[in-house]
Parts: structure tokens; C-alpha cells; sequence
């Protein structure tokens, strides 16, 4: 099965290429679906990529893709499942590109460290010095994904992170379900990082989760998810989507069981049927930005939108 999704825009505005491929080998995956992608951008160069697996992870990924690309950055990683338009699939390789428009600045990095903590200010600091600029706040939005560890990955990322990015950078952080987090770093990375940052307009929502051992009511929860859908576009202000982007726990996806697939239908129906929406299953997710506080609820969800930038 391939996928590939793409939006037409300016040469002044976000570029948006999306590509899925399904197979159990995640290189040729990967290099599938970045072709697709990179069409997706109707000629114009990928700045910045983001790379989900599932399946085998392999690190030979990154250098395949550049092969295609060029010397673009990558973040992402390798976790239980990829969101499609047919729902949950468990082997392939999902592929955003994403070309800048004028006035935006794009930055990945990938950071070991002594723990998340220290992993989340190294990727910062490194993504802030590639700028050819200093905001002391710099605003947009931010990808992360962390390997899975104990306690309350996601939320300790966040904190970490946020003294350094500040209060303006919404930020979503994927604790993922496998070790491997894909990107270019000295020592074996815990955290890899994408940074957008522009003028662009974005929108954040947050499902809430459930007590783990509980048996959640599946009809709540996928209103929770449509509430959540709702939330992201609108916090667009009414500008135009360019990509959606959902992250859901395993814990949220077991507990929907049959009802998943009604899910899925519902966030859709929430987005523009030209706008790509994707997305991909995590160990916990947690989030900070307008509305959304970093917390690592069991069962939760996050839905991304990402718009053009305001008329002026």
C-alpha cells in the first residue's frame, strides 16, 4: 500500500510534502515514501524532515534519505504504529518534508546526555545556534522525540526544554515505544528535535487521558478526540491548514480496541480532506502552547495543526 499526500502553496508560504510507504523493511520504506514526499513539494528544496517507523527500526535510514534530499536535517524515530488515512499500520515508514517560506527558520537536532533532562537542553542549545538569529522567546513550533524511560519522560523533557526555547515554542514531545530516535549526533541520541521557527499559525489539542487498569467509556474518549481535533484547527485563527498531525498513546489506541477505526474516521472528519493528516502511536505524549499544559496522563492524545501564516 502507498500514500502520499501533498499541498500546493506559494513560493512565500509553507511547502508541505507527505509520504507513506508500508513495508517490513523501513529503509525501503523510508526511501519510498520520501519520493513521495518530496514531489509533494512541487520542486521547491526540503529544509526540514520528519521520519516515524514502524516495524524494525534502522539507522541506515537517515543516510538513504539524504540520498534523496540532500543535506537536509532529520528528527524522528522508530515506534508501534503509523496513522494513515486507513488507520493504525505496523510496518513502514511515514516521511514529512517541510520547505520554509520567507522569514522562517527550521532547526534539528538529535542529543545524548547524562539523562532527558540534560538531552532536552542539548538539543535546544544546538538547534538555537544554527539560527541565524537570537530571539530571546523565539515562536512556532516544536517535534520531539524521546527514547522511553521511567517516570514522566515526556513532562521532563518539556521542562527542560522550555528554559531555554521559553514559553512561545508549542512544543510536542513523543515518548516513543522503541530505543531507536533517528538523527545525527556524536553519541547514541535520547532525543531528537525539530523547531519551526515562523510566522506560521498553529493550533494545539489535548484529549485527556484515563486511570491506567480502568475500562474507559470508548464513546467519551473519541469525543474527546473530536474536541481535541476541533481545538487544533480553530486555534488557527481561521487560516488555512497545511498539515495535521496527530500523536496518540498505545494506551488510548488498546483501550478504543474495534472503536479505533471510529476514531480516526472522526478526526478526519474534523480536517479539510485536501489537508494531510497523519500521524503515529507513542508510549505517552504531553505537550505545552495555547490551551495545553505539559502533563503525562495515561491514555492521552495530541492533535497538531499547522497553518499559513496570518494575512497582513
Amino acid at each position: 500500500m502507498l500514500e502520499t499526500a501533498s499541498v500546493e502553496t506559494g513560493t512565500k508560504t509553507l511547502q508541505v510534502g507527505v509520504g507513506f510507504a508500508t513495508h517490513q523493511d523501513s529503509i525501503w520504506a523510508a526511501v519510498r515514501a520520501t519520493a513521495m514526499a518530496r514531489a509533494g513539494l512541487q520542486g521547491a528544496a526540503a529544509e526540514m524532515v520528519l521520519l516515524v517507523t514502524a516495524g524494525v527500526p534502522s539507522q541506515d535510514t537517515l543516510p538513504m534519505i539524504r540520498s534523496v534530499l540532500g543535506p537536509v536535517g532529520v528528527a524522528g524515530g522508530a515506534t508501534a504504529a503509523i496513522l494513515t488515512h486507513n488507520g493504525a499500520v505496523g510496518s513502514g515508514a511515514l516521511v514529512v518534508c517541510l520547505a520554509n517560506g520567507d522569514g522562517a527558520v527550521s532547526g534539528v537536532a538529535a542529543s545524548a546526555g547524562r539523562d532527558l533532562a540534560d538531552a532536552a537542553q542539548g538539543a535546544a542549545r544546538l538547534i538555537l545556534a544554527g539560527w541565524p538569529f537570537r530571539m530571546r522567546y523565539p515562536r512556532g513550533l516544536g517535534l520531539a522525540f524521546c527514547r522511553p524511560g521511567a517516570g514522566a519522560p515526556a513532562e521532563s523533557f518539556l521542562a527542560s526544554w522550555r528554559l531555554l526555547m521559553g514559553p512561545k515554542m508549542r512544543t510536542v514531545c513523543s515518548v516513543l515505544s522503541t530505543p531507536a530516535v533517528y538523527g545525527a549526533s556524536q553519541a547514541e541520541p535520547i532525543v531528537s528535535a525539530a523547531c519551526l521557527e515562523a510566522p506560521y499559525s498553529t493550533g494545539l489539542g489535548y484529549a485527556e487521558g484515563f486511570e491506567a487498569g480502568s475500562m474507559p467509556d470508548r464513546s467519551a474518549l473519541i469525543q474527546g478526540t473530536v474536541d481535541a481535533t476541533r481545538a487544533a484547527v480553530k486555534r488557527l485563527d481561521g487560516d488555512t491548514a497545511r498539515l495535521v498531525l496527530v500523536v496518540e498513546s498505545d494506551a488510548r489506541h488498546r483501550a478504543l480496541g474495534s472503536a479505533a477505526g471510529d476514531e480516526w474516521t472522526a478526526i478526519k472528519n474534523e480536517v479539510d480532506a485536501r489537508v494531510p493528516c497523519v500521524g503515529w502511536l507513542c508510549q505517552a505524549v504531553a505537550a505545552y502552547g495555547r490551551g495545553v499544559r505539559p502533563a503525562d496522563a495515561h491514555g492521552s492524545l495530541v492533535v497538531v495543526a499547522l497553518g499559513d501564516a496570518p494575512r497582513r
